[in-house]
Parts: C-alpha cells; structure tokens; sequence
C-alpha cells in the first residue's frame, strides 16, 4: 500500500479562494473550489475541492472538504470525502469522519477518527521534510 501526501500544489489557481491571516469571520463558508484559511472562522464551512488550514488558520464548527490539510486548529466536527493530513503544527479537537488520515508526529489529536465505510483505519504517519533538513543530507 502507498501512502501519497496531499500536495498543497494541488490547489487549483483558477478556483482557489483564500482568507487572510488577521481575517475574523462569524458564520457560514460555503464553496465548490479550493480554500486556503489563515484567518479565523466561527462558524461551519463546506469546500467541494481541498482546504488547507494554514498554521494561523482556525476554524471552530463544522467543516467538510474534499481533502483537508491540517496545520492550524480546528474545534468541531471534520467530514473528508477522501484524506485529511494533520501536519505537525495541527490541533484538532473534535470528531473525524474520513477515508484516510495521515498524522505527523507531534501533532494534537483529541477526538474520534470513523471512516466512511466503519472500518478500521491505522493511521498512516509522516514526517514532515524541510528544506533545511534537506539541505543538511546533501
């Protein structure tokens, strides 16, 4: 079995939206394209593509998705049609329902994790590359 990260190069430029860091939004987020979250959400959102919570980004509510990359904070219930990644500097607390699940170490996961079909899932782990880390191997 392989494990594919979600590529954040997979956000399609044309369909993309994105919510700046300093941004503080009460209510609802409804779209068929991409996200990118940096700011603050109080409320539920539903994206038809992939949303990527930057490391700034939180969201307290509902949330559905596509695909969700997870590197800021979320408090609430996450519905994924397919992955959701939890990178090292995420946090979510709440109810996970999705199809895969990959959870970086050091990562904070307080909550339940369902799969669509109610198996089981092992989550799959990663680490997290970084380009100075890279750089030392060379």
């Amino acid at each position: 079995m392989e494990n594919k990260r979600i590529c954040d190069s997979l956000i399609d430029p044309v369909s993309k939206s994105a919510i700046q860091e300093g941004t503080h939004i009460t209510g609802n987020i409804a779209g068929a394209g991409d996200l990118i979250l940096n700011g603050e959400l109080k409320g539920d959102i539903e994206v038809g593509g992939l949303l990527l919570i930057g490391e700034k980004g939180s969201v307290q509510g509902m949330v559905a998705a596509e695909n969700v990359i997870l590197a800021g904070h979320v408090m609430g219930r996450v519905t994924v049609k397919g992955k959701i990644e939890i990178r090292t500097s995420g946090n979510m607390e709440g109810h996970i329902v999705c199809q895969k699940i990959a959870i970086a170490e050091g990562a904070y996961l307080d909550g339940e994790v369902h799969t669509h079909k109610g198996n089981a899932v092992t989550p799959s782990y990663f680490t997290e590359k970084r380009k100075d880390l890279q750089a030392a191997d060379e």
